[in-house]
């Protein structure tokens, strides 16, 4: 379930299965406004080979190194996801001799 804004009015819609790659692109843009994030979002196609591949279900951390290969791959969720695990990770390997930053609350 997702809570939309339409016509200025909140509704709580049932986020359902997509069939095609254009539902899947207009879905994806509905929970980035709905959420309010901005971040990289990568939308697999009707074949559904990136989540076969990565098995993202229910949930799981990736991190993708510059060369493009998978330099860190958390556990499946719910138990294994683990945002500090991987915070933790990224300040080992990719901040280095930087101060990591404390997240904005």
């Amino acid at each position: 379930m997702l809570n939309t804004v339409v016509d200025g009015e909140t509704l709580l819609e049932r986020v359902t299965q997509t069939n095609t790659l254009g539902e899947r692109t207009e879905r994806a843009e509905q929970c980035l406004a709905t959420l309010k994030l901005s971040l990289p979002t990568l939308i697999d196609k009707e074949d559904n080979k990136v989540n076969a591949a990565y098995a993202g279900w229910p949930d799981r951390f990736y991190v993708v190194g510059v060369d493009g290969k998978i330099a860190y791959k958390g556990k499946p969720g719910p138990r294994g996801f683990k945002p500090a695990e991987v915070e933790g990770w990224l300040n080992e390997h990719v901040m280095g001799e930087r101060e990591p930053q404390s997240p904005k609350r």
